[in-house]
């Protein structure tokens, strides 16, 4: 059992029959919950057909769970290369955020393509749903203690709050001595949870006032947010350690590109908007 924050949460549930249901995967389901029911609300608020959002949901969970997969064993060959079995194994745990965030997205091209929807303008109305998901996500972590950040100095007052007590069976290895460590999982829950409510009100606007008027404008500011959020949280995980002048991680550097190209393509697009205006 793990204390975090106010939080008391182990990593099996509960049992049914037997069979352990781990905290973790209650929490992704509530945020495929959440993120099902928010995206069926905003099809239907934008007056589009909703069963639409279930066809999305239906393809992007498969497609979520491979790409997810197969990013994670790309990353991580030397674990699976004298045990290849084990790559199916996915209920033994291992997904990329980035292949399972591909799945999905292809999920929502392919519908398009095939029901002859426009693409963009489907990306703005999942968008808001997606980030949404990722915060329930990141409480998740935040209170199973997954992804501890750096140390907080050892004569910090503290009673528990809005950092991460960690207790010493789970501390990581060398800092047994260091009681609270930065609660990353949760700087980036309350951001994304900032990018979720701009993206609503984004989201009035633009149908009610037709604000911002290009598709794919929601989309694109939403990921470029969240790509520098995780980019400029990732300096606190334990990981980065001191040495600034090592490389950067590959997670931190997949963010600054996609943030980078967000930005690029939402320039791109108005610039082509407004030539096709005038």
């Amino acid at each position: 059992m793990r204390k975090s924050g106010g939080f008391f949460m182990g990593f099996i549930a509960c049992s049914l029959g037997g069979v352990p249901i781990y905290t973790y995967g209650l929490c992704l389901s509530l945020a495929v919950l959440l993120a099902l029911l928010l995206a069926w609300g905003n099809a239907r608020f934008h007056g589009v057909p909703a069963a639409m959002v279930t066809d999305m949901v239906l393809w992007g969970i498969p497609l979520a769970l491979l790409c997810g997969r197969a990013g994670y064993v790309l990353h991580h060959f030397e674990q699976y290369s004298s045990h290849l079995a084990e790559i199916l194994m996915v209920w033994h745990g291992g997904l990329s955020l980035y292949g399972t965030i591909l799945g999905m997205l292809l999920a929502i091209w392919g519908v398009c393509r095939v029901q002859g929807l426009d693409t963009w303008t489907w990306l703005d109305i999942m968008v808001p749903a997606g980030v949404l998901s990722l915060a329930v996500i990141e409480l998740g972590i935040f209170a199973l203690q997954l992804n501890p950040g750096l140390p907080f100095p050892d004569d910090l007052p503290n009673d528990h709050r809005l950092v991460e007590y960690v207790e010493y069976a789970f501390r990581p290895v060398g800092f047994g001595d260091t009681l609270y460590f930065q609660p990353i999982a949760l700087y980036q829950a309350g951001l994304q949870v900032v990018v979720f409510l701009l993206l609503s009100l984004l989201t009035l606007t633009q149908r009610y006032f037709k604000w911002p008027s290009l598709p794919g404008t929601l989309f694109l500011s939403g990921v470029a947010s969240l790509a520098f959020i995780r980019l400029g949280c990732g300096f606190f995980y334990l990981a980065s350690g001191a040495d600034i002048g090592a490389a950067l991680p590959l997670g931190r550097v997949m963010a600054a590109a996609i943030g980078i190209l967000a930005i690029a393509m939402l320039i791109l697009r108005k610039r082509v908007h407004a030539l096709k205006i005038y």
